[in-house]
């Protein structure tokens, strides 16, 4: 056996049954290896589009997506996936082809240093330079990838390695490096705290979602009457209806004053960035991810009152973005007709994917109500035309789900002939495009600001037909009441469907 045999069924031993890819220079004995050994490649146009499915896997699983690109560009290419992964805490592994570690720093064909070029973005970045360390460096690489505190590594697997005939026996053993987790403030004083609260604030970030402790949270919320949010991009933890979930904060288009006003925040498992206003307000602030139930244990008060100002503000300013929109659709089929139809449509269990500036502030201050861990944004990067990519590796994950991508038309076209590969690989999905001709969220900025749109508009594109050439079925929604009834029947079809919804454009304010 090659040491790329090895390394795969090491792989499949892990639970991986797939890998993102595109292939190349540096990959040919692995992939050899993959189809030896039954281990699906899921093949790509673009390396972007299959670092962006390892990361997305890796955001809706909690375990490790994987991708591999060949050598050189290859891997500047595949590492804006990476880069998402990296903001965002996803567990990927991302592994690149190499010439041979002899002629390495002579000038062989794409010859970079590609370790390096990783590592300011991944959690570990190395080279596997010899054969009898292949099992021991994966082993090591997926267990960083999955610690507390997850996020991206990288591994360079150069092709003279990769063909070395190896034992077994021959291998050495891995020892995982020791896990370093977040730890929760003291619960005492944290419980202290909020007995003098008067306006208590849960922030719920990434960090509950890995930790797995929604759940726990949220019926410490309800418990306790603390107003709960979500930053922005960040993974969502409220898998049901919640009284006490006040959506997303730090949006674009702004909020509900609760965060101003708070005088004693929980960061649960959150970064404290520009969505929180980097916690300038003053209030106390505890970090606690997992120690909810010791919370609960040591509960004083109900906060009640606040709970109901709290909502009060909620909605007040919900029903602002609604007059928002119900003023801009007066000049025809707008975004929030979209969400609407999504609304009535949608199933819970649905996994929904969202990518683009206006059309995803549409959506988060809309759909407001709930925000399951199957939902999936761009992350804290802020990324768009990730989409597609993101829309297989939900298909990937989960294969009798409804998966529903919702995208603008500029991050649609990122990579669109991924569209060909998803219906070519069995990938079905439906994708809804909220095409308003421009990159709406900075064309709305470039107006108010300087009164003319610059280098921000876009031209026509016939999404459906589009879809039509690479495979997929196409279809045109250019009235709000044709929505809700084109996508009930792409659901019902296991096909990939491109929806094609022509709008007016705008963003929400209160």
């Amino acid at each position: 056996m090659t040491a790329a045999d090895h390394f795969v069924r090491r792989l499949r031993r892990h639970g991986i049954d797939w890998m993102a890819g595109l292939c190349g220079h540096g990959l040919d004995p692995l992939f050899h290896a993959a189809k030896q050994a039954g281990l699906r490649i899921v093949d790509t146009r673009n390396e972007q589009t299959a670092a962006y499915i390892a990361e997305a896997a890796g955001r809706l699983s909690r375990r490790p997506g994987v991708c591999a690109v060949s050598s050189g560009v290859a891997v500047a290419n595949a590492l804006t996936g990476v880069v998402n992964a990296w903001f965002d805490g996803a567990p990927m592994l991302l592994v690149s082809g190499a010439a041979a570690t002899r002629t390495a720093g002579l000038g062989h064909f794409q010859d970079l240093d590609q370790v390096s070029l990783a590592r300011p973005v991944v959690k570990d970045s190395r080279s596997i330079d010899h054969a009898a360390r292949t099992v021991q460096m994966l082993d090591e690489a997926l267990q960083i990838a999955t610690a507390p505190q997850p996020g991206p590594v990288h591994l360079m697997f150069p092709m003279d390695v990769q063909t070395t005939e190896i034992a077994a026996e021959q291998m050495i053993r891995s020892v995982p490096p020791a896990a370093s987790a977040e730890t929760d403030d003291d619960p005492a004083e944290i419980a202290d705290a909020l007995a003098e609260s008067s306006r208590p604030l849960i922030v719920a970030g990434s960090g509950v979602y890995y930790a797995q402790t929604g759940p726990d949270l949220m019926q410490f919320s309800e418990a306790c009457a603390i107003p709960v949010v979500t930053p922005i991009w960040d993974r969502g933890s409220i898998d049901r209806r919640l009284e006490t979930f006040m959506s997303v904060i730090g949006a674009a288009t702004g909020g509900p004053d609760l965060l101003q006003d708070a005088d004693c925040i929980l960061l649960a498992g959150c970064a404290s960035d520009y969505r929180l206003g980097y916690l300038q307000s003053g209030a106390r602030t505890f970090r606690v991810t997992r120690a909810w139930r010791q919370l609960l244990e040591r509960r004083r008060r109900q906060h009640t009152e606040w709970l109901e100002e709290a909502r009060a503000r909620n909605e007040r300013f919900r029903c602002g973005i609604e007059a928002t929109a119900a003023k801009q659709a007066e000049a025809g089929t707008h975004a929030s007709h979209i969400v609407s139809a999504m609304r009535e449509v949608l199933p819970d269990e649905a996994a929904v994917l969202v990518d683009g500036g206006s059309v995803g502030q549409w959506f988060h201050q809309l759909f407001r109500d709930r925000y399951p861990g199957h939902w999936l944004t761009c992350g804290r990067s802020g990324v768009v035309g990730w989409g597609l990519g993101g829309a297989m590796a939900a298909r990937l994950v989960f294969p009798d789900r409804p998966v529903v991508l919702l995208s603008g038309d500029g991050a649609f076209t990122f990579t669109v002939t991924e569209i060909e590969c998803a219906v070519r690989q069995n990938l079905p999905f439906v994708a809804v495009v909220a095409d308003d001709q421009a990159w709406g969220i900075t064309q709305t900025g470039h107006v108010r600001q300087f009164g003319e749109p610059i280098s921000s508009g876009l031209g026509p594109i016939a999404f459906d037909r589009l879809a039509g050439s690479l495979g997929a079925q196409g279809v045109v929604a250019s009235h709000p009441e044709d929505i809700a009834p084109a996508l009930k029947k792409a659901l019902q079809q296991r096909a990939v469907t491109v929806i094609h919804v022509p709008i007016v454009g705008g963003l929400p304010s209160a």
